[in-house]
């Protein structure tokens, strides 16, 4: 419920007669009636209007541009998304000059855009390249980038990338952003303390989830484990970004070892009943997507995947009735995880009934 939430159309039109004298005629359709009705409206629209602005106003309830707004109050600004990049292998004719900005597609229409100029030479050159527009669809698997008609460049005779697109981040959700805003204000930050090294690390893009252990290598020692958006161990290339940062920021004669969280594979298998003619494959990625959703929810610190909740997503999954014969890892117990250790989806077997 909202403060305003009283204020309607017919509440505030009521209010408004019963201010006039009883002896006038104030009926609907009359000429007093007629006259306040829009009145009337234009008040309930401003209660709504003064109830949105509430809401703008305060992190929990705000959103998109009002979100970036109030966490600048704290020194807090969004992540920006991160292009994918990769290299695109063209073949052409001898010599010819593939200019840096060279535009290919995918047939999903992901554009790229080379970084590079390069020259073909015995038939074929290779270039690296970006996304043109950042963010998680730009990481495309091999030999999905085919196409070169948009490009300016004649003579091209065909364009690919032979292996996969990486890197690329999609912009901090307001989700991410507000928790982020939530743990700074709430947890206590000094110079240097344990929060500090965490919300250094998260202040890299690409960072979602950062723990540190102070003195775990003795006196002068910290260890940071940092976890991607997608509840998996960053590229190499990210834990180097914030191993760097935290060199810039952190207190003198600190000694900080920054490392990916451990993955730890979790392979299911079972028997399913479906409740239609479903193929195996569509059964499969559904059931792959339900677990991997259930193993997302798990952050760095000791926790347990039980196999009843891997139950449940099965059961949770389309076209599934029922399954028997479930494996995880091998066996029918939960699978303790360690603090510096998240599980993340493994092989998943499924048989059908």
């Amino acid at each position: 419920m909202t403060i305003f939430d009283g204020e309607t159309y017919e509440t505030i039109l009521d209010r408004m007669l019963s201010r006039l004298s009883s002896d006038l005629d104030k009926r609907e359709g009359s000429v007093i009636f007629d006259l306040l009705a829009p009145v009337a409206i234009e008040f309930a629209q401003t209660y709504i209007e003064m109830d949105n602005v509430l809401d703008l106003g305060f992190a929990e309830s705000t959103y998109g541009e009002y979100l970036d707004r109030k966490v600048l109050e704290q020194g807090l600004v969004r992540k920006e998304a991160i292009k994918a990049t990769g290299k695109i292998t063209f073949v052409g004719p001898e010599g010819l000059d593939i200019p840096l900005g060279t535009r290919v597609t995918t047939e999903d229409d992901i554009s790229f855009l080379t970084t590079e100029s390069v020259t073909v030479n015995n038939g074929s050159a290779t270039a690296a390249a970006e996304a043109e527009v950042g963010g998680s669809d730009g990481n495309v698997g091999a030999d999905t980038i085919t196409n070169t008609d948009v490009s300016e460049v004649e003579g091209i005779i065909s364009a690919t990338n032979k292996d996969d697109f990486s890197g690329g981040v999609d912009e901090e959700s307001d989700e991410t952003l507000y928790a982020r805003y939530l743990e700074f204000v709430q947890r206590p930050i000094t110079s240097g303390n344990k929060y500090q090294y965490e919300l250094w690390a998260k202040e890299i893009q690409g960072i979602a989830v950062a723990t540190c252990y102070p003195l775990w290598n003795g006196p002068g020692t910290v260890k940071l484990v940092v976890v991607n958006d997608e509840n998996r161990s960053p590229a190499q290339s990210v834990i180097d970004e914030v191993a760097a940062h935290i060199e810039e920021v952190r207190p003198v004669g600190a000694d900080v070892t920054v490392v990916g969280v451990t993955e730890i594979t979790i392979d299911v298998a079972a028997t399913i009943t479906p409740n239609d003619s479903s193929d195996t494959s569509t059964i499969r990625d559904s059931v792959m997507e339900h677990v991997e959703t259930y193993l997302k929810t798990f952050t760095t610190g000791n926790q347990i995947v039980r196999y009843s909740q891997i139950g449940n997503a099965i059961l949770d999954s389309d076209n599934v009735i029922d399954f028997t014969g479930l494996t995880v890892n091998g066996g029918t117990a939960n699978i303790a995880i360690e603090a510096d250790q998240v599980p993340v989806i493994g092989s998943v077997n499924i048989t059908i009934n």
